[in-house]
């Protein structure tokens, strides 16, 4: 168990993940399945749009940064899963090719009432680009506390 325990996320530690960049052929491959949209399958028509451009679907930038944190291996084999998102904001629109730097912050910390195995986290995810925030969202989830 390589994870971090509940007792090591404390309210205000924060996370850097490694940085991500989406293709054009990803974010058509994930729009086609999941969010068929013009502006994220269809580049022709997304470049007649108030996008000017192909982007990815917000529920792909979801995935891709909570798939970011996951990697980081933080939760290996303490994570329990995760009672839901809350506070999604999308607030620019993410382009193929651009380089996404996404970071964690643990804002609320406590131990299950009715488990108290476990703790559960909030964690404040933002993911910007060079220059502008894209998206920022929390997730709740249940963590293993210390034997």
């Amino acid at each position: 168990m390589s994870g971090f325990f509940f007792e090591e996320f404390r309210v205000g530690r924060k996370f850097t993940t490694e940085p991500v960049v989406l293709s054009e052929s990803e974010i058509i491959a994930f729009a086609r399945k999941y969010d068929p949209q013009p502006i994220h399958t269809d580049p022709v028509a997304a470049g007649k749009s108030i996008y000017g451009g192909l982007i990815a679907s917000g529920f792909q930038t979801i995935a891709v940064a909570a798939g970011q944190w996951l990697r980081t291996g933080q939760q290996e084999g303490t994570g329990l899963g995760g009672p839901g998102l809350r506070d999604i904001r999308w607030l620019a629109p993410v382009r193929p090719g651009v380089e996404l730097h996404t970071t964690l912050e643990v804002t609320d910390a406590r131990v299950s009432r009715s488990k108290p195995d476990r703790g559960i986290l909030h964690l404040a995810y933002t993911m910007r680009n060079d220059s502008e925030t894209v998206v920022t969202f929390t997730v709740i989830i249940m963590v293993k506390r210390r034997p």
